[in-house]
């Protein structure tokens, strides 16, 4: 069995021990653990101010540590994380996986509203920092394009070089999570957050899952698309949000390395999960009656009034067949002809992509058209929603924003 208290969340733990041992003792002591060197950090900023502190956490992140001479100590700590590269990193493993992974932008988005998420959520314990600052379904739409431009961020072509916009948006990221976890904590009446039966807030556990979510999943539903990576691009994705794992704080003894540790983790993690909350049945709505239907038809030119009318159906159809029909039924999903979609197109988009494969230049080609798409989607959807910032703790009305230099 696991040492220290399992928390009430941790359903089914001895079926998950009896698979994977080891990893399922780590895995649920995992849900007791913050980030101590992050959370170190906003302690520091919000005894500081937190404008101050967050200018300089940005001037650090763009010219290194030795700009900032004043920093204190947590903050060095954080920054001597992030400029020690792991032994294991493979930059041209990075490389290959940003070429693989954004090459299929809509396919990746599709993956991660119909499979992630909707895999995510049906752990209600999972859910419940959101359900308590509910910023998902008040402001969704903003904080699934918080998100898009995170990832995007990250997995493009140099994105994880040192000091470039991958980076960068990746720690903040870490530390808004830090925020969040502080304020839960410290900033809600008394008696907010079970701790006796959800574990810590934004756990070490939840935070290693949140990289299989960008990983084995996408590449799960990519797969029955009809679109092909081979066993080495597999490799180098994961290995890249490995890294982005890393950067992210997610521990060493949970943070998963091969394609294979992500699959376990992902089983662990549905083997011991929460039963689904309200507010992951809220969660759900909201994602596949609202914003993907949204996010499809604004991006869908002509065809946009088709979309609108064909896209909250088809997305439900997608979720049921990627997340199953157990997780599904739980979850609110409705069942229609369109969870076929993945079948009837995999044949011809495979024979596209030999095609494109063969021809000579035609995946760089491929890759210049899908970073354009990226960047179009990702400035006019700013627009759409009114954005004027990339991340959370960039708007006015998050405690991880300073104000204005």
């Amino acid at each position: 069995m696991t040492s220290g208290v399992v928390p009430g969340r941790a359903t089914g733990v001895e079926g998950a021990l009896a698979r994977y041992p080891e990893r399922t003792r780590v895995f649920v002591e995992a849900l007791g653990w913050g980030d101590p060197v992050a959370d170190a950090v906003v302690a520091d900023l919000v005894a500081e101010g937190r404008g101050p502190g967050m200018r300089r956490i940005r001037r650090a992140l763009a010219e290194g540590i030795g700009a900032v001479p004043d920093a204190p100590a947590s903050v060095v700590r954080l920054f001597a994380e992030i400029d020690a590269e792991p032994e294991w990193l493979d930059r041209d493993l990075l490389d290959l996986a940003s070429h693989a992974y954004c090459r299929h932008p809509v396919a990746v988005l599709t993956a991660l509203g119909t499979a992630s998420l909707v895999g995510s959520y049906v752990n209600g314990a999972a859910v419940e920092p959101l359900a308590l600052t509910r910023r998902f379904t008040d402001r969704g739409a903003v904080r699934a394009f918080e998100t898009a431009s995170w990832l995007w961020a990250a997995a493009r072509p140099g994105g994880l070089a040192r000091f470039a916009p991958g980076v960068a948006a990746t720690v903040r990221v870490r530390l808004i999570h830090a925020f969040v976890r502080h304020h839960i904590l410290t900033g809600l009446p008394e008696g907010s957050w079970d701790a006796a039966e959800l574990g810590h807030p934004i756990n070490q556990a939840d935070s290693a899952y949140t990289l299989i979510e960008f990983s084995l999943i996408p590449l799960r539903v990519m797969g029955r698309f009809g679109i092909p990576h081979t066993p080495r691009e597999r490799s180098a994705i994961h290995h890249l949000f490995r890294y982005v794992g890393y950067l992210m704080g997610v521990d060493p003894r949970i943070l998963p390395r091969t394609e294979r540790d992500f699959a376990e983790l992902e089983e662990i993690y549905h083997l011991t999960g929460a039963e689904p909350s309200a507010y992951s049945r809220e969660l759900v709505a909201e994602l596949l009656d609202v914003i993907m239907p949204d996010n499809l038809a604004s991006q869908a030119g002509p065809l946009s009034p088709v979309l609108r009318r064909t896209a909250r159906p088809m997305v439900h159809g997608l979720a049921r067949t990627f997340a199953g029909d157990q997780i599904a039924d739980r979850l609110g999903v409705r069942r229609n002809a369109w969870r076929h979609l993945p079948a009837v197109m995999a044949a011809p988009v495979r024979a596209v992509n030999v095609i494109q494969h063969a021809v000579p230049g035609g995946m760089d080609r491929k890759l210049r058209r899908a970073l354009r798409f990226i960047d179009a989607t990702t400035a006019a959807t700013a627009a759409r929603l009114g954005v004027g910032h990339d991340l959370v703790d960039a708007s006015s009305d998050h405690p991880a924003a300073g104000p204005p230099e």
